[in-house]
């Protein structure tokens, strides 16, 4: 099968012929139709963090996907050949064909092409454990999202809106009316304005997607006993405890009964998805360009919200 490799860190990315998966008896193989690339693929590729983020090279990139049902262990329950499917992966998912548990997918959600499930699976969960398993937002409360128009920040919006509560956001003005449409109550734009000014009254809880100066300034504007979670950098713990707040790096724990959850929503219409742009997977190198930023030509096609998607089949 084809299959996207890194050889070395910070290398240019190949394609290679590689074997086909051989499943276990517990395992499902799984016929890629689509993946996603996230911010975690580049951060493992560069190597700047493999102490944390560790890669056996070659390696292939990829932590979500949906696909189609190939092949079934003996052992394995729950799917059969043919069945539409939507996960996560540890790795691996630029390539024709993935093994995987089958605690790691569920069934695809009918009103969604391959395409917009693959954008899902990471995002969402980020969002929902985010807010909910670490930020404990409740109906009534105030949140503060910020980067709320990326991919991770589009979902805390549409959660944190739906399970009533009020909805601040940091963007670029340039997507006050997308966010406003997805339920925030107030966009507030990073590049004209500071958010610890603009708040007259402070939050509940803070989702930072930016880290940095953000993350610092964010410690104004939390109430006593509020809660600070940062899904891309540690958070200051001295600053927390002078601040009488808690905070929180999260990571994801991908969970098969929450994805399930998420299904449930985008079928019911609850909850939307939003693909940004769309690359045949031999395009692989001009997406990943322009999900990092550079170079210029391909900075100028990144996308200001919405997943960047990696049509394979």
């Amino acid at each position: 099968m084809k299959a996207v490799r890194l050889h070395t860190y910070d290398g240019p990315l190949a394609f290679d012929v590689i074997p086909l998966p051989v499943i276990a008896d517990n395992e499902v193989l799984v016929k890629i139709q689509s993946t996603a690339i996230n911010h975690l693929d580049l951060v493992e590729a560069s190597g700047v963090a493999r102490k944390a983020f560790p890669i056996d090279l070659p390696w292939t990139p990829g932590h979500e996907f949906s696909g189609v049902v190939e092949r079934v262990g003996k052992d394995a329950s729950g799917f059969a050949p043919g069945d539409p499917v939507f996960g996560n992966s540890t790795s691996g998912a630029f390539a024709e064909y993935l093994a995987v548990k089958p605690a790691a997918i569920v069934g695809k959600p009918l009103n969604l092409s391959f395409d917009e499930a693959a954008s899902v699976p990471v995002a969402a969960q980020t969002a929902w454990q985010g807010i909910f398993t670490h930020g404990h937002l409740q109906t009534g409360q105030t949140i503060l999202i910020h980067g709320g128009a990326g991919a991770v920040g589009a979902y805390a919006v549409q959660f944190a809106a739906r399970a009533g509560a009020t909805v601040v956001v940091t963007a670029s003005g340039d997507d006050e009316a997308y966010l406003k449409a997805i339920g925030a109550n107030r966009v507030i734009d990073y590049r004209t304005s500071k958010f610890e000014t603009e708040l007259a009254d402070k939050v509940d809880v803070v989702f930072d997607l930016i880290g940095g100066d953000t993350q610092q300034r964010s410690f104004q504007v939390l109430k006593k006993g509020g809660h600070l979670v940062a899904a891309n950098q540690p958070v200051s713990q001295e600053e927390a405890a002078k601040h009488g707040v808690t905070g929180t790096m999260m990571n994801l724990t991908p969970s098969a009964e929450l994805l399930g959850r998420i299904a449930t929503m985008l079928e019911d219409g609850r909850l939307r998805t939003d693909v940004a742009t769309v690359y045949a997977l031999a395009d692989v190198a001009q997406a990943w360009s322009a999900m990092a930023g550079g170079p210029a030509s391909a900075a100028k096609t990144r996308p200001r919200h919405g997943k960047v998607v990696l049509r394979v089949a």
